[in-house]
């Protein structure tokens, strides 16, 4: 009797010890992932708010600084750079009437046959336009296929595409002096604007393809006069003669340069002096160029527009500051670079900085996504969401973003 209530105890115990044991283990897990947690949080919060440990984390532990001839490249002996564009996740390739297609790995996934020697590329998405400058041919091509092609009365001066596939083209070579002529995803000619006294300067299509938007200049005075034009597509495709949704007489001897409709379908207008947000209610200026040295502007960002600021260090030494102010909220991100750029593209939510001999990818938070170094002079580089093309003399290099 003894024996077994003492066995008994003793299997009690064991029990005991097994759960302290358990317990320990829980307690153990539960300290380690909550200090993994706030290291975390402690590597993020350096990253954001320290510069040089966001540099040696960019560098060492992501990588994002890449080299020359450490790359994928495609050759390009004869071709000239602006046969060479990017759009999607592809280099594309302009020659002898071929467009070819290259992956992030520098190999050829399809080419297409396009009757067009000068060309020019507009791209939003999954859709390419490319177009003959001053010629008639026009091609819409989406992933791997050619939609439409068709040939163009008078001579193309300008493309544009929407996301869902919508063109404008501005033509000139006509007895007028400018002609719009909206085309819908399938080719289906949808209108035309005739203008007869004033220069088309840029034209875009709205998201939900609704609105054409027009953006005319008169030289004709003393002084230049923009004005923006909004065209209802529905009300023009049924050749109603009251078309014209709303029109924005710009201030006298502002010079209109480009539009967009960004991705909210707000219409950002870029001046010579300062970017506006245009609606129908009121007129917003998201920027100004005045008493600042500016080096670069651009609104081609799908959300954002920016100003690349030059920034003086010293009598003989300058860098520059990046503003990204999205054209919906209006706050502003900034990015300082160290040297002063030579040239910015833009395409999708991307911008890309050329310094000379290496160029920094920024993504339109302000975050930097890569950084090329090279040896000789960057010529020029073409981009789109996910890939990045460093064109030199006689190669294309490609990053992947």
């Amino acid at each position: 009797m003894k024996y077994y209530m003492f066995n008994g105890l003793d299997n009690s115990k064991k029990q005991n010890i097994k759960k302290k044991e358990i317990n320990k283990r829980k307690v153990w897990k539960i300290a380690v992932i909550i200090f993994i947690i706030i290291l975390l949080i402690s590597i993020v919060t350096l990253y954001i708010t320290n510069e040089k440990c966001r540099e040696i984390l960019d560098r060492y532990v992501f990588r994002k600084e890449v080299y020359e001839n450490n790359l994928p490249t495609i050759k390009t002996d004869s071709v000239k750079s602006t046969d060479i564009y990017a759009f999607n996740k592809y280099i594309a390739i302009l020659e002898q009437n071929k467009l070819k297609l290259y992956d992030k790995s520098g190999n050829e996934d399809f080419n297409l046959d396009v009757e067009i020697s000068s060309p020019i590329f507009e791209s939003n998405g999954d859709y390419l336009c490319v177009a003959e400058k001053n010629g008639q041919k026009i091609y819409l091509i989406n992933n791997k296929n050619i939609i439409w092609q068709k040939d163009i009365e008078g001579n193309i001066s300008s493309i544009n595409v929407n996301k869902n596939g919508y063109v404008s083209v501005i033509i000139s070579g006509t007895s007028y002096k400018a002609v719009v002529e909206a085309i819908d995803s399938n080719g289906n000619e949808l209108f035309k604007k005739y203008l007869s006294k004033t220069n088309v300067i840029d034209t875009d299509i709205s998201n939900d393809n609704k609105y054409l938007a027009i953006a005319e200049a008169d030289f004709s005075g003393i002084v230049v006069q923009s004005t923006i034009k909004l065209i209802s597509i529905e009300e023009a495709v049924s050749n109603s003669s009251d078309s014209i949704e709303y029109t924005h007489i710009a201030k006298s001897d502002d010079l209109i340069i480009n539009i967009k409709y960004h991705s909210n379908n707000e219409l950002i207008c870029m001046y010579d002096k300062h970017i506006d947000k245009l609606n129908q209610d009121n007129n917003t200026e998201l920027l100004s160029f005045e008493n600042e040295d500016v080096l670069f502007s651009d609104i081609n960002l799908s959300s954002k527009v920016i100003k690349i600021v030059k920034k003086s260090t010293g009598l003989f030494s300058a860098e520059a500051e990046m503003q990204i102010i999205n054209s919906t909220t209006g706050n502003i991100t900034t990015y300082a670079i160290e040297n002063v750029p030579k040239d910015v593209y833009i395409q999708d939510n991307m911008i890309a900085i050329n310094l000379g001999t290496s160029a920094i990818f920024v993504n339109d938070n302000g975050w930097l996504v890569k950084k090329y170094q090279s040896s000789q002079e960057i010529q020029k580089i073409v981009l789109c969401n996910n890939v990045a093309g460093i064109i030199s003399k006689n190669k294309i290099e490609i990053i992947s973003l």
